[in-house]
């Protein structure tokens, strides 16, 4: 199902390139994912690379003629990790199950192994059965194979990195616990211990606890870590998983089954009560309730008959269904929507630069201070103690020191409000829209289909004279029967409902915001507002206004005036509670539209949007100027309209909401897409947005916090004055549970009750 990220095709900024979204093994920190950047970045035609640390993916944007695949994943392995471009989920899935399945022996044995060290280390003569000449090289022996076997992913690392003259924060463990193993190991090996457990010949103490403690405290925080991250994906995977493997289609009159896969539009796919539907399409025999909660976030199921759409994911609770397939399989509105959550979700918001730009030089900095602290001791401590404390300082500086918690700060977030916004029908294109959509103080809607139904019906014809009302609407419905636009389909629906025939125009050109032109038999008709009838050089008789909200739309024949057509489109049921909670989340509301001031005053009122913020007889290039001049004003406003007919809005705004209703996903170039027409998915979308940017700032609090306190505290910044230091085993108890806490805190965002009320 991630595959679907493959084919979203290009971005703005990024032309003709291809954009695929692809796991990455290897990282282990956010310098981790800095690394793989740069070395994809470094290989000519990769037009943009943007790694996430959290979700373990790349984004990769790059010219297919000149370069491949395997050339990017070639410049990545050289830098000491893996772009798997095979994607074999299942292949995948089993590597990951193995790996934890490891991990969980490594830390088993290494607890097992390091339980008695500690007791031994700590006895102090508390134990005499603990305190014999025997016991440091118990240590020894119990502490060789958890720095060894245990730890060997963080030493092999290690390793990569040093081929590459890197580092991270693998080479940070790796040299702490290896300073302690080996000052310990040199001082049994050199002269004996002259006291079990606790200091070796010359007064040194044994610190194999310490390497033992440190490596299972790390190894336990990324097999927490991995666990809470994973919780945090669990919405993309529930899209993956509802994805149906295998299909029934009838062929030559019988059922026959092959893989979903291998569905194509116009086969006719039957589905089973409880069984869940294996492509979009339209029912064609049968009827049943389907759970459409996956993608649409209703929790209610609907009621399907024949002639209507169902989408891939849904589940058939009671009945059985004949489907004629819409489409492939890998085109489903399922595999949109988890193609652009996975795509999102391999982003990166602005707000995570500073962590990245931090996290860039961590590691450098970290070895700095570690240094410096050695050297101070060696200097300035007594000589009694000088060589321990240099050694502790060193190892517990490289240990406490956590590059992880900044690099999961931000993305870890925008995992689970990604996931979260998906489950409530709320599709983010780019994990920047999360902070776009938060900093709104406006929210600019189209009218026609946004606030209203988009169904207009025809209330008044009035015909000039000489033409009938027949006539005038015959002539008007064949004219506009080539449009997409609701008030041509409205006026299309009462020619047909009047029983009139309508004639296929010669000749159609749908000119946006203003009008159509067409031939119609002998005549030339144009159809359109008082604007279009004035370029065209028709004098309007202005009869039939009679100020109400209806819409009027203006007809004339071989550049005479025909008549007027008068039109009402109900307002949305769901509009008056979503502007009620748009206030109460202090966004104001406005309207933005083609249709005359009339009617949209009409809306307005209605809806008790401020007249002032009022914009109407719009074009679709005056909507696109407006909506731009609105980004660049203090209060900044997002624009909600269809995803469309108003492309030229969406693509200017900061950010673009874009109504769904069933439209392909990937064509619009909306920051946010609603998947379905419940405007109410907007405010809660702003309150998500504005809860995942408090997470955000909450986790890098933590993070910068945590390493300015601990890491001076591990220095023995206040050992002068109170005689204490962060020990190595409290140093990496805290760095294991500092990304676990960042994790926790974001998982906070599933739960999030995001409906504002008025």
């Amino acid at each position: 199902m991630a595959d679907a990220a493959d084919a979203q095709g290009s971005r703005a900024g990024e032309g003709d390139a291809a954009v695929r979204v692809l796991p990455v093994d290897g990282m282990h920190c956010a310098a981790c994912a800095s690394k793989v950047e740069r070395a994809a970045k470094g290989v000519a035609g990769v037009r943009e690379a943007t790694v996430s640390f959290a979700a373990r993916r790349a984004r990769i944007a790059f010219d297919p003629r000149a370069v491949d695949l395997a050339q990017i994943a070639g410049a990545v392995r050289r830098a000491g990790f893996t772009l798997d471009i095979a994607r074999d989920p299942e292949v995948r899935a089993a590597r990951e199950a193995a790996d934890a399945r490891l991990l969980r022996l490594r830390v088993a044995v290494g607890a097992a192994l390091s339980l008695p060290l500690v007791v031994i280390a700590m006895s102090h003569g508390a134990i005499p059965a603990l305190d014999g000449p025997a016991m440091p090289w118990v240590q020894l022996a119990l502490a060789t194979p958890v720095y060894l076997w245990c730890g060997w992913p963080i030493h092999a690392a290690a390793l990569a990195r040093l081929r590459t003259f890197d580092a991270d924060m693998n080479t940070l463990v790796a040299l702490g616990t290896s300073v302690a193993f080996a000052s310990s190991a040199w001082t049994l090996l050199a002269g004996g211990a002259a006291h079990a457990g606790h200091a070796g010949h010359s007064g040194h103490a044994l610190t194999f606890e310490a390497a033992a403690v440190i490596l299972v405290f790390v190894l336990l925080g990324r097999l927490l870590e991995a666990r809470a991250t994973a919780r945090a994906g669990e919405a993309l995977r529930a899209l993956s998983t509802a994805a149906v493997p295998a299909a029934r289609v009838v062929v030559d009159g019988a059922e026959r089954e092959i893989a979903a896969a291998e569905i194509e539009a116009g086969m006719l796919v039957v589905v089973r009560p409880g069984e869940r539907i294996p492509i979009d399409g339209t029912v064609m025999r049968g009827e049943s309730e389907v759970d459409e909660s996956l993608l649409t976030g209703e929790p209610m199921p609907r009621l399907r008959r024949a002639g209507e759409r169902v989408f891939a994911g849904s589940l058939n609770t009671v009945g059985a269904l004949e489907i004629e397939a819409g489409c492939a399989a890998d085109e489903t509105m399922l595999a949109q929507i988890a193609g652009l959550v996975d795509e999102a979700q391999s982003t990166k918001a602005s707000i995570a630069r500073t962590a990245d730009r931090v996290a860039a030089v961590f590691v450098p900095i970290v070895l700095a201070i570690a240094l410096g602290a050695v050297v101070a001791w060696l200097l300035l401590a007594p000589e009694e103690i000088r060589r321990a404390r240099a050694v502790e300082a060193l190892v517990s500086v490289l240990v406490v020191a956590c590059p992880c918690a900044l690099g999961l700060a931000t993305p870890v977030a925008i995992m689970v409000a990604s996931g979260r916004a998906a489950a409530l029908g709320v599709l983010f294109r780019r994990a920047n829209a999360f902070e776009l959509l938060a900093g709104v103080g406006r929210v600019a809607f189209d009218k026609t289909g946004t606030l209203t139904e988009g169904r207009p019906a025809v209330t008044a014809v009035v015909p000039a004279h000489g033409w009938s009302e027949e006539a005038l609407i015959g002539l008007a419905a064949a004219a506009e029967v080539r449009s997409e636009h609701a008030v041509a389909r409205g006026i299309v629906a009462e020619a047909r409902a009047r029983g009139i025939h309508v004639e296929e125009p010669t000749a159609f050109t749908a000119f946006a915001g203003r009008g159509v032109h067409a031939k119609v038999l002998a005549h030339t008709v144009e159809v359109g507002n008082a604007a279009w009838m004035r370029e065209c050089g028709v004098t309007v008789d202005a009869h039939g206004s009679d100020g109400s909200g209806a819409t009027r739309v203006f007809v004339a024949a071989d550049g005479a005036f025909v008549g007027s057509i008068a039109l009402e489109d109900r307002v949305r049921d769901d509009a008056r509670e979503t502007i009620a909670a748009l206030r109460a989340l202090h966004v104001e509301p406005m309207l933005v539209t083609g249709d005359a001031e009339q009617p949209a005053g009409a809306v307005a009122k209605a809806l008790d949007i401020d007249p002032a913020a009022v914009h109407a007889s719009m074009t679709p290039e005056g909507k696109a100027a407006l909506v731009a001049r609105f980004a660049e004003e203090p209060r900044v406003a997002a624009f909600v309209g269809d995803g469309l007919n108003d492309a030229a809005a969406l693509a200017v705004a900061r950010p673009g909401i874009a109504m769904g209703g069933g439209t392909d996903l990937a064509k619009t170039s909306a920051d946010i897409l609603l998947v379905t027409d419940d405007l109410r998915r907007v405010p809660e979308a702003i309150a998500l947005s504005r809860a995942t940017l408090r997470v955000i700032r909450q986790n890098l609090a933590w993070a910068f916090g945590y390493n300015l306190v601990l890491i001076p505290l591990a220095a023995g910044a206040l050992y002068p004055w109170t005689g204490w230091m962060l020990p190595p085993v409290a140093a990496s108890a805290a760095m294991a549970l500092s990304s676990v806490s960042v994790v926790a805190n974001s998982l906070r965002l599933r739960r999030a009750v995001v409906m504002p009320r008025g």
